[in-house]
Formats: structure tokens, C-alpha cells, sequence
């Protein structure tokens, strides 16, 4: 082949895109009901938001035809092109039949094709006994004929055979050196830092155009990527199901159900800011060091204070199920980073929109790290800001906009809030690489090899502070409950080690007008998670936190004090009389706190099953 080899090369991703938007046309055509109350050009656009992952998938498909147009062209031999369309026919007839299985699947779960799915359809004993003799007869005819289209499509749309052409040699190497880089960032997303995640095909409201958006065949495979350590069931079962259920009942009894109520009203507006790696090692009133966040020990002086707070996991995507959620982090994988099983997890907002709370989420930053997007926008914000939504003029760091721009956002948009209101913010510039404005001049000269994160958190101390005292001179403040929590901890100038329960410590601060004058200044002492906000939040608002099985309310005096986390290799345990951290695969013990043999056995005992029960409802999803 000669200098057409790369255009005979761009109409392979050519043939995979039309694909691609035909399988998505037969999806949206079934689910005309719901697309009629969508505006045309809306559902339009799906079309346009889905070609970022489908570039990303098409690159995948392309590498095998990367080689055997290399092949056809060196060795000048047609059988190259030959089996690159037999597996092209192949693949495109997998992800036809993985289509027309989420068509059912979508009509009963609201949710794309998993691989929990895909393990049901390659069972052919299962697939002939479950589904009806014409629906079966049907579907055959139905992929029997796409298929013979496909194979029609690819030998019209790409190379057939080789051209009487001379191989252009120095075409032919750069198309060998160029090419790959290519194809790796059409499958990476580009160059940005965060690759592409699912999230980036999310821009709907309406779940059906985010479901049509997300290519099927990505999502599948990334799917079983994120699985491939549990395709064969729970890799934590220690013990009988049953008996690690009781425990965890047990474990979670509470003599009475009642609440302290610490608020003025039960219908306060709620803003909810996450803060980015934030540790108690940096607060004063929390055992931390001096001078370092002088703004928070004030807020704390006129707030609640949760003096012994844990965070459950290690990164973002699993704190934002965590806090919003009240879903535990687990180790392996996170739950939001698969459609399939986050669409079963409940969310704070989904109660309070019910007795008519306006809700919204702002982020400085790209929300498709972690599939944060995907999960916010199922959740149904009614509005959504992320980095591209903010002033092009406004400096940039490497991860968005910094804090100060995020709170200056967050006070426009507030303003054009219906009450009562839920909106939560997410901050980044106590997230490496502490590119925060102001960075190259650390006023604080402690900390170490942690001097940057340490700097980062007296900025973010700073312009937390200016916030709040904006906020005052609002019409909603008086009526308004800020609530503060990090999304996980960081390494702190202590050196705590990664799996110790003094490297999870993180601050959580309730603060406001609407906060009772005799719970101003108060210190809660009782062990919590970032999972009990959920449960104590409902619970002032008299609304039900039935759905937030793993929440405790942490105003109810008969509340039971633990708090779990994991640390990837292993998960710990806090009681209010010690705690135990524990490899999840073996009895290798990290860290202990105990009083004798028969407290260790019990530590043991309950966070196992703590985490056995927790993956069981994670793989059953």
C-alpha cells in the first residue's frame, strides 16, 4: 500500500462510529416513550456527547487492525484483510447482541449492560430456559441479518484487497511510529491528566440520554476491569453468610430511636462543603498543630465539632459515595465508578427533593475522576458546575479552579436558589500539586516533607473563612446549616502510617445561625464515619433514613460507637475501647489496641463481617 494507507486506516474508525450510532439509534427508538418529553435537539445531542467514549472504544477495536494493515501492507497479502474483517464482523455481532440485552435490561433496572449481566448471557443453558421460543427465534434472525449487514458495511466502507500500488516505504514507517501513539490517546481520552471515565458521556438530566450516550461495549469491558477480582463471588466471605448478617445486626442495635435536635427548624437549607483531603492532624482543637488553620478554630468555637470523625476510604470517588450515599468504602474498587451498581445506592437529595428541596453540586475541577459525574448527574442535581462551566479568564491550576473561585461561584449561584435548598461543593486546592494562587510564598515554614499540603491547608483555612463571612450577609443565611467534611484524609507532617485509625482522623464541623445557641461551641465525642451523615442529617430534618442501612444518627444518645475503614490491603476497626487493623486476606495484624484475647477475637469478628456484609450487597447490586 502506498500513500492511501492511513485514509484506509481512518475508515476503519469510520466504520466504528456508524456502528456505534446505529446501535445507539435502535436503543433510543425502543425508549421513544421517555425520549418524547425531551427536546429534540437534547436527544440529538447525545449523538454528539457519546463520541468521547466512543473514540475511546473505537481505539481499543483499531488496534488489531493496526496490525494486520501493517501485515497486508509488508507482506502484500490479502489474508491480512481478511481476518481483520472476520473480527471485525465478530466483534460488531457481540456488541449487537450485548445491545438487544440492554434493551430488556434498561426496561426492567433503569441501568446499562454489567458484566453480572454478561455472565447470565453467555450461559446458554440459562438464556434457552428463561426467554420465550419466539423471542429467541426472533433475536437469532434479528443478529443474523445485522450481522450480514456489518459484514456488508465493513467490506464497502474499508480496504477490500490490496491496490496495485507500490509500498511507500517512508509513509509506511511513519504510519508504524505515529499511528500507536494515536490510537493510545484516542483510547486514553487525550493528553489531559485524569483519563476518560464514564462520567464524561453524562450532560442529561434525563437518564435514558446519559444510558444512550455511554458506549455499551466500553461500559461492559470496563465493567469486568473493575470486577475482575470478584467475577467469581465474594472474596470475603469469612463466615456463614447468616451469622455475619446477625453480627452486623447486632453490631448496629440501637436501644431507642430518637434524636437530640440541634437545629431551630426542621427545614434549614443546607450547604455541603466537601473539602479535599483535609486531616485533623492540622487542627488545633483536634490534637493538630498550632497556627496552622486559625479561621477553623474559630468556626469551631461557634459550631459543632465531631471530635472523633474517620473517613471510610482512601480516594474522592469513594467519599462522595460515602457522604452522599452512605455507601462504605470498599476495598478493590468504588461503587460509583459502575453505573450498574451505583443506580442501586440511595442519596441524601433524593429525600429532600421529595418535600421540595432544590439541590445542586459545584466542583472546581473535572468531575469525570472517579465517575463522579456519571454518579451526580443520576442523582438528579437540578444543576451542575464543574470546571468548563466557570469563566475561561479565571487562573487555572493543574486540577481547575481554586477555592477562592469556587466560593465566589458558589455565593452567585446561591443567590438564584429556591429554598430550601440543598448544594454541595466539592474543593481541590489541598489536592497535589498545591498549585494554589499564592503558592510560591509559604508563610508556614513547618512540616517537612508535607510543607506544601500544610501551606495548602492554611489557604484553604483562609478562603473557607472569607466564605462564611460572605455568606452572612445573605438573605438565606440565618436559615441555612453549613456542614463540613473532607471527602478522605492526607498524610500529615505526623507521619502516621497509611493503614493506622489516626491517618483516617478527619474534622466534620456543623456551623450556622440555625444551629440552637446551647449546641454552639459543642464538642461531640462519640465515634463517627463520614457514612453517619447521612442518618444525622434525615433525622433533623424528620425525614426517613430507612435507605441508609449503613448510617447511624449521630444525635441519638443509644447510637453504638464504631467506625470502619479500609486501607486497601486491609480494614480497620475503631470501638470506643480500642481498635483493631487487620489484612482483609489474612489474619496479619496492622495495628491493635485491645485489652485482651477476647476483645481482639470480638474486633475481628464484627469488622469482618462488617466488610463481608458490605461486598455481599455490592457484588448482589
Amino acid at each position: 500500500m502506498g500513500k492511501k494507507l492511513p485514509i484506509y486506516f481512518i475508515c476503519e474508525y469510520l466504520y466504528w462510529y456508524l456502528l456505534f450510532a446505529f446501535l445507539r439509534s435502535v436503543f433510543m427508538l425502543a425508549n421513544t416513550d421517555e425520549l418524547s418529553a425531551i427536546p429534540f435537539t437534547e436527544t440529538l445531542s447525545t449523538f454528539y456527547h457519546a463520541l468521547y467514549l466512543d473514540t475511546s472504544m473505537a481505539s481499543y477495536l483499531v488496534g488489531i487492525s493496526f496490525f494486520a494493515y501493517l501485515c497486508a501492507s509488508a507482506f502484500q497479502k490479502n489474508l491480512f484483510l481478511k481476518i481483520n474483517r472476520v473480527y471485525a464482523v465478530i466483534v460488531s455481532s457481540i456488541l449487537t447482541i450485548l445491545t438487544l440485552a440492554e434493551l430488556d435490561i434498561y426496561n426492567e433496572f433503569g441501568t446499562k449492560i454489567g458484566y453480572e449481566h454478561v455472565q447470565h448471557i453467555v450461559d446458554l443453558n440459562e438464556v434457552f430456559q428463561s426467554a420465550k421460543t419466539w423471542y429467541l427465534i426472533f433475536g437469532f434472525f434479528v443478529i443474523a441479518a445485522l450481522t450480514w449487514l456489518w459484514f456488508k458495511m465493513h467490506q464497502k466502507i474499508t480496504l477490500k484487497e490490496l491496490k496495485n500500488e507500490k509500498n511507500n516505504w517512508p509513509i509506511f514507517i511513519l504510519f508504524f511510529l505515529i499511528t500507536p501513539i494515536l490510537i493510545a490517546l484516542g483510547i486514553r481520552g487525550g493528553t489531559q491528566q485524569i483519563p476518560i471515565q464514564t462520567g464524561e458521556a453524562y450532560f442529561s438530566k434525563h437518564n435514558v440520554l446519559n444510558i444512550a450516550s455511554v458506549n455499551t461495549g466500553w461500559n461492559v469491558g470496563m465493567n469486568i476491569i473493575e470486577n475482575r477480582n470478584v467475577l467469581n463471588g465474594n472474596p470475603y466471605s469469612y463466615y456463614d453468610l447468616k451469622e455475619a448478617e446477625k453480627t452486623v445486626r447486632k453490631i448496629h442495635s440501637t436501644e431507642k430511636d430518637t434524636t437530640v435536635k440541634i437545629l431551630t427548624t426542621d427545614r434549614p437549607n443546607i450547604i455541603l462543603l466537601i473539602m479535599e483531603s483535609w486531616s485533623a492532624d492540622l487542627i488545633k482543637s483536634l490534637g493538630g498543630y498550632d497556627s496552622i488553620m486559625p479561621n477553623v478554630e474559630k468556626i469551631i468555637s461557634e459550631g459543632i465539632l465531631f471530635e472523633n470523625a474517620y473517613a471510610s476510604g482512601n480516594l474522592s470517588d469513594q467519599g462522595m459515595a460515602c457522604v452522599l450515599s452512605a455507601f462504605p468504602a470498599q476495598p478493590i474498587t468504588s461503587i460509583i465508578s459502575q453505573p450498574s451498581k451505583y443506580t442501586h445506592l440511595p442519596c441524601i437529595t433524593n429525600e429532600m427533593t421529595k418535600v421540595g428541596y432544590s439541590t445542586q453540586f459545584l466542583f472546581g475541577g473535572q468531575l469525570s475522576y472517579g465517575n463522579i459525574k456519571a454518579y451526580i448527574y443520576y442523582n438528579q442535581f437540578d444543576k451542575i458546575i464543574e470546571e468548563q462551566d466557570y469563566d475561561p479568564a479565571i487562573k487555572r491550576g493543574k486540577l481547575g479552579v481554586h477555592d477562592e473561585h469556587t466560593y465566589t461561584r458558589k455565593l452567585a449561584e446561591l443567590k438564584k436558589m429556591k429554598e430550601p435548598f440543598f448544594s454541595a461543593a466539592f474543593t481541590t486546592s489541598t489536592h497535589s500539586p498545591f498549585d494554589y494562587p499564592g503558592s510560591e510564598n509559604r508563610p508556614i515554614k513547618m512540616g517537612g516533607d508535607e510543607n506544601d499540603y500544610v501551606n495548602a491547608m492554611h489557604y484553604a483555612d483562609k478562603e473557607l473563612y472569607k466564605f462564611l463571612e460572605s455568606s452572612k450577609k445573605e438573605s438565606w443565611f440565618r436559615n441555612t446549616l453549613f456542614v463540613i467534611v473532607p471527602d478522605h484524609s492526607h498524610r500529615s507532617p505526623k507521619h502516621w502510617d497509611f493503614t493506622q485509625p489516626e491517618f483516617k482522623r478527619i474534622p466534620i464541623i456543623f456551623w450556622g445561625d440555625v444551629i440552637k445557641p446551647e449546641y454552639r461551641g459543642y464538642k461531640h465525642k462519640k465515634i463517627v464515619s463520614q457514612i453517619d451523615l447521612a442518618s444525622t442529617i434525615l433525622n433533623q430534618l424528620n425525614l426517613s433514613d430507612s435507605d441508609f442501612m449503613w448510617s447511624k444518627n449521630a444525635f441519638n444518645p443509644y447510637t453504638p460507637e464504631f467506625a470502619y475503614f479500609e486501607t486497601n490491603e486491609g480494614i480497620g476497626w475503631v470501638r470506643p475501647d480500642g481498635y483493631i487493623v487487620i489484612a482483609h486476606s489474612s489474619d496479619n495484624i496492622y495495628h491493635e489496641l485491645v485489652k485482651s484475647k477476647e476483645q481482639k477475637d470480638l474486633f475481628t469478628r464484627e469488622v469482618k463481617s462488617y466488610l463481608q456484609v458490605l461486598f455481599q450487597q455490592y457484588t448482589d447490586f
